[in-house]
């Protein structure tokens, strides 16, 4: 006989010896040694997680002429004759290919037969959710009350498929994602059996890759094995598999979370030129992410939103044709969009102004601890707040020797209306007002030194949001003042003086 690939060689003959479902065959292994054998039963769950193994090993053991513990021999005529396939009433149907009435009509006519060579003829239907309507009605009555000597094992990766008749006439077993863990040992246990020499990373990378299927798990190392020389290395499954250097996933996520796409799309780039596959890259991008998110806990927010998209990204890879197109218009959205947690509401944003937001988010918080460690009374401030009829309380003024404004009350909720205009989404309006300095008297009186920044807060924009902000939060329904003092306000009085003195006419010297 030629070569045997290694899922099959290495396919589970015990319930034993299938890993990671331990919660199935102990149940399946107690009805067998009670003689409690159900009509009918659906193992369900995602790809090469022992299923159909577990449905032949199933049928072995029910008609096993020396069971041992729930456990087929393997070494009686009916086991013998059911792994070589001699024996007819054993039957294996794959619905992908068979799912017509008609297949389903000749079921319903070989039941009624006694078995041959067996006590219970079973048969195995794979796929089971492929099957057409009608043949789910013409298998529903079988199903139902089928011969004693009948035993239906259903087997699919897509439970939701089914109708809900079907499933409530069966005996239902969910079959997990096998761990990483588990398949490593697997992993080793086979290289060990076929004396291939190997390194403990590369079979925990060959673990990691099958996410959590055994099938893939040997499917892969049988791969790597073929292209090895003498001893299986880590570097050598990654140039086999085409997996994508660690340190570029790094980068690239590094670059996303510091919005910088340029460098992010030279790193894909550099992916494109050596071939690999980008749904493949997408994945182990998602998780580089997953690992920060778990290892950092820092940045949630960002780090569930980058994830999210990722994952869309994945869906949208599967069907375009165009799919570097794909990925790096979702690369240069990450790079330039702030979650909703941020801001508010999704909207785009430069990069610098990124960068300021969270500068000014560092500040803020400096500036509450600076009032947390000097206890400062915060009472008054959540009386403010709590008060919707007066107007806020003012402490004693606060006096400033080396400004103009040393009679001027300072405004003592500062920080707080800070808060309320970037909650509102106010970005701009935030990031001016920083740096300036805010009083209340008569009027509410805005004092900054920051030409760049005079100029976003003296827009009709600006000024509504800081009055709507101060009437919703604190009641208080002043006129705005705002004043550029410093080196900007002493440059100005010059060119006034020049122009005045050429008579020279001018509206407005910003």
């Amino acid at each position: 006989m030629g070569y045997i690939a290694l899922y099959r060689k290495y396919r589970p003959n015990t319930f034993d010896s299938i890993i990671g479902q331990e919660n199935v065959t102990k149940i399946l292994k107690n009805q067998i040694k009670n003689g409690k054998i159900s009509h009918a039963y659906l193992f369900s769950g995602t790809r090469g997680t022992g299923k159909t193994s577990a449905a032949k090993v199933f049928a072995r053991a029910i008609n096993c002429l020396n069971p041992q513990d729930g456990e087929p021999c393997n070494e009686c005529s009916v086991c013998k004759g059911i792994l070589d396939g001699s024996i007819t009433d054993v039957i294996e149907m794959d619905a992908a290919s068979n799912n017509s009435v008609e297949n389903i009509r000749q079921i319903r006519q070989e039941v009624v037969y006694a078995t041959v060579d067996v006590k219970y003829r079973v048969y195995i239907i794979d796929e089971v959710h492929m099957l057409t309507t009608s043949a789910f009605n013409a298998l529903l009555k079988t199903l139902e009350e089928p011969p004693e000597n009948v035993v239906f094992i259903l087997a699919t990766t897509e439970q939701h498929k089914i109708p809900i008749t079907i499933l409530s006439r069966c005996l239902k077993f969910e079959f997990n994602r096998i761990s990483e863990e588990n398949l490593y040992k697997r992993i080793k246990y086979v290289l060990e059996c076929e004396n291939v020499k190997y390194e403990d990373e590369a079979c925990k990378y060959i673990a990691s890759l099958a996410d959590g299927a055994a099938r893939d798990a040997l499917s892969i190392l049988d791969r790597c094995i073929s292209e090895t020389e003498d001893v299986l290395k880590y570097k050598d499954v990654e140039n086999i598999v085409g997996a994508i250097d660690r340190d570029i996933i790094k980068n690239v996520a590094d670059s996303i979370l510091d919005y910088n796409y340029l460098k992010a799309l030279e790193f894909i780039d550099e992916i494109i030129k050596k071939g690999k596959d980008l749904r493949q890259f997408t994945f182990e991008l998602t998780s580089e992410f997953l690992d920060r998110m778990v290892n950092e806990k820092e940045n949630l927010n960002r780090l569930c939103y980058i994830i999210d998209e990722l994952s869309s990204l994945d869906n949208e890879l599967k069907s375009t044709t165009r799919k570097e197109i794909v990925l790096k218009a979702c690369i240069v959205k990450l790079c330039n969009q702030v979650s909703t947690s941020v801001q508010g509401n999704e909207s785009s944003l430069d990069n610098i102004y990124i960068q300021k937001i969270e500068k000014l988010e560092k500040q803020v918080a400096n500036l509450q601890d600076y009032i947390k460690n000097n206890k400062i009374k915060v009472e008054q401030a959540n009386a403010i707040s709590n008060n919707t009829e007066k107007e806020p309380v003012i402490e004693k003024p606060i006096v400033n020797n080396k400004t103009k404004e040393e009679n001027l009350v300072e405004f003592p909720n500062t920080e707080e209306l800070k808060k309320a205009i970037i909650e509102k989404g106010k970005i701009k309006v935030y990031s001016a007002l920083a740096g300036a300095k805010v009083y209340i008297d008569d009027a509410i009186k805005i004092i900054t030194k920051n030409n760049f920044a005079y100029n976003i807060l003296k827009s009709d924009d600006s000024i509504d949001t800081i009055a709507q902000v101060l009437y919703e939060k604190y009641k208080i329904n002043k006129n705005i003042i705002l004043e550029l003092k410093g080196e900007n306000e002493e440059s100005i009085s010059k060119i006034e003086k020049i122009l005045k003195d050429n008579n020279i006419e001018y509206t407005n010297l910003d």
